[in-house]
């Protein structure tokens, strides 16, 4: 088993309940997740899927597409959700990413053709970089003293982190996964590039979640609305550089948040931590032990 997964499964059995994914107000305790996973992991096991392949498969726009990544990590292969409604049949866009198969909407595993004499992909975690663009392996052991530095700042494990997540972008999910582990909980809002700006600032205004992780489609969004304002958020972390007007928005959306600016290349330590106005001006402070809280 993948050891994100099995951190996961520790956290659950630790505590069950705590991990839990929400979807459209519905929770989905990790332990009932769990048994899906394992399900659907022997499930695609019995089909030929194998560690260390690059699975495609369609995506939907709720916990089943996190659910489907999870048990391919648990077999230590992953996962690259598409959307049916993309250009191009469904094994054509998989093969372009460098899939080597598809699990079919019927159930059915169908092996790609090899391409050229590429030696077989390791069996980790993988960030997509956008259509015809090579995967790039997260080493797992990156990722866990990230996730530790993540627990050590943020206090992931009694935390509510919103997910906005995009079934094209499978390394969006891993964001999620990383909270899940550290025993937090994922509100998850799948898809949230596809929603109307009215159900979208609704689940903003409404969701339990005080931490965001921004995606890079987020300014935007707000920008179209201008005036939205949703001050339940304490923690706002960008890991992208962003031009003046789109952190402008984002510090008008979230005025009660202190924003960190992260090179995700780098450990959590190393995070800048800002109060709206210095975010805006581009002023870097990297201590934030010398940030007043605005909810303090």
């Amino acid at each position: 088993m993948h050891p994100l997964v099995s951190a996961i499964h520790e956290v659950a059995k630790r505590d069950p309940g705590k991990a839990a994914l929400r979807w459209k107000c519905n929770d989905f305790p990790y332990a009932a997740v769990d048994r899906q996973i394992n399900t659907r992991a022997l499930a695609m096991q019995l089909k030929g899927v194998r560690a260390g392949e690059l699975v495609a498969f369609e995506a939907t726009p709720g916990p089943e597409t996190i659910v489907s990544m999870a048990a391919l990590w648990a077999l230590g292969a992953t996962g690259f959700p598409i959307q049916t409604a993309a250009e191009g049949p469904l094994p054509g866009q998989a093969i372009l990413e460098g899939a080597t198969g598809f699990i079919h909407p019927e159930g059915d595993y169908i092996k790609a053709a090899a391409a050229g004499n590429e030696p077989p992909l390791p069996a980790s975690l993988w960030l997509h970089q956008g259509s015809g663009a090579r995967a790039i392996v997260v080493k797992e052991h990156h990722f866990s003293d990230v996730l530790e530095g993540a627990e050590k700042r943020f206090s992931l494990s009694s935390r509510t982190v919103l997910g906005l997540t995009n079934i094209g972008q499978p390394g969006s999910m891993i964001d999620l996964w990383a909270v899940l582990a550290a025993g937090g909980t994922v509100d998850l809002l799948n898809d949230h590039e596809t929603l109307t700006p009215d159900c979208l600032f609704q689940h903003l205004r409404e969701t339990e979640a005080d931490l965001l992780i921004v995606p890079s489609a987020l300014p935007q969004r707000l920008g179209d609305s201008s005036g939205a304002v949703f001050a339940q958020f304490r923690d706002v972390i960008v890991t992208e550089p962003l031009d003046n007007p789109s952190r402008t928005v984002l510090a008008d959306a979230f005025p009660c948040a202190i924003f960190h600016q992260w090179d995700t290349s780098s450990g959590v330590e190393a995070m800048n931590d800002n109060c709206p106005a210095d975010f805006v001006a581009g002023n870097d402070y990297n201590h934030h032990h010398d940030l007043k809280d605005p909810h303090a």
